[in-house]
C-alpha cells in the first residue's frame, strides 16, 4: 500500500512538473510587427508568430521587410529583432544564433552566462545589454551597459559599455565607441518598442555616466544619429573623433596588436 502510494505521488510530482520544464524551454513573442514567421528549420514549413506565441527550443524566429519582434527569452532576457532577421535560440545551451540581420539584446545580471554567436564571432555575455548586427560576412557588436568577451577565431576581445566592434569582409576588427544617449533616443529597437528592457536601471547609470563624462570634455559626441533601414551592401557605421579635456584627438584602434588604445566617438547605431 505504501510502495503504491509513492508510486502515485511521483507520478503526480513529474505529471505536474513537466509543463513548467516545457515552459521554461520555449521563448515568447511579446510583439510582432508586419512578417514575423517561426519554425522547426529554415526547410520546414513556416507559421506566423504573433504576440504569445511560443518558440519551443532550437525554434527559428524570422523577420521580413519592414517588420520587427520582441521576445522573452527562458532566462528572461529581452530580445528585440530588427527587419529581415534570422534568429534561433537554444534554451538548453542558453544561446542566440543569429543567422542575418539585426538583434538587440538585454540579460539579466544572475550569473549565468549567454552565448551569442555568428558565424565568425561569438560573445559570451553574463549580464549585458547590446545589440548585434550581421550582413554577409560583416560583424557589428555593441554595448549599452555591462561587458561581454568575443572570440574571433582564437582571438579574444573585450568589450564594455559603449563600445561598438566593426569586423568588415576582411575579418579585421575595429572597436569604436558610440553615442549611448543618442542611440537610445534614436534606434528603431529601442523607440519602436513598448516593454522596458530588462536591464533599464543599469541602462540609466551608463547614461548618466555618458552625459557626466561629455560635459566635462572628456568625449566629443556627434550630434547626428546614422539609423539603418535596409542593407545595401556595407556596414554604415561612420566614425567621429572623440578628444580630451585639451581638445586633442584621440587615437584609433591598432589593427596589429588587437589593443584599444584610445576610442573613436562613433555616431548612433540604429536597427532596422
Amino acid at each position: 500500500m505504501i510502495k503504491l502510494l509513492l508510486r502515485q505521488v511521483l507520478a503526480l510530482f513529474i505529471g505536474g512538473m513537466s509543463p513548467l520544464l516545457a515552459a521554461d524551454s520555449a521563448a515568447t513573442v511579446t510583439e510582432a510587427v508586419n512578417q514575423v514567421t517561426h519554425g522547426s528549420s529554415q526547410t520546414a514549413e513556416s507559421a506566423p508568430a504573433t504576440a504569445g506565441t511560443r518558440l519551443e527550443d532550437g525554434e527559428y524566429l524570422k523577420t521580413g521587410v519592414k517588420s520587427r519582434a520582441e521576445l522573452e527569452l527562458a532566462n528572461l532576457s529581452i530580445t528585440r529583432l530588427g527587419a529581415n532577421t534570422i534568429f534561433n535560440y537554444s534554451a538548453t545551451a542558453n544561446e542566440i544564433d543569429l543567422q542575418s540581420g539585426t538583434v538587440l539584446f538585454s540579460k539579466p545580471k544572475d550569473g549565468a552566462p549567454m552565448t551569442i554567436k555568428t558565424a565568425s564571432v561569438t560573445a559570451a555575455v553574463v549580464g549585458t545589454s547590446g545589440f548585434a548586427q550581421l550582413h554577409g560576412k560583416a560583424v557589428l557588436f555593441g554595448l549599452i551597459e555591462g561587458h561581454a568577451t568575443l572570440t574571433i577565431g582564437t582571438d579574444p576581445i573585450d568589450l564594455t559599455a559603449g563600445q561598438i566592434m566593426r569586423m568588415g569582409d576582411d575579418g579585421k576588427p575595429q572597436i569604436f565607441y558610440f553615442n549611448i544617449p543618442l542611440f537610445l533616443a534614436t534606434s528603431p529597437l529601442i523607440i519602436k518598442f513598448h516593454k522596458p528592457l530588462t536591464n533599464q536601471a543599469y541602462i540609466d547609470k551608463e547614461v548618466a555616466k555618458y552625459k557626466e563624462f561629455a560635459s566635462r570634455g572628456f568625449i566629443g559626441p556627434p550630434s547626428e544619429a546614422f539609423l539603418l533601414s535596409d542593407f545595401d551592401g556595407s556596414v554604415p557605421i561612420t566614425p567621429a573623433q572623440g578628444r580630451d579635456s585639451a581638445g586633442k584627438a584621440l587615437d584609433m584602434y591598432n589593427y596589429d596588436h588587437m589593443q584599444l588604445q584610445q576610442p573613436f566617438v562613433s555616431n548612433g547605431f540604429g536597427g532596422p
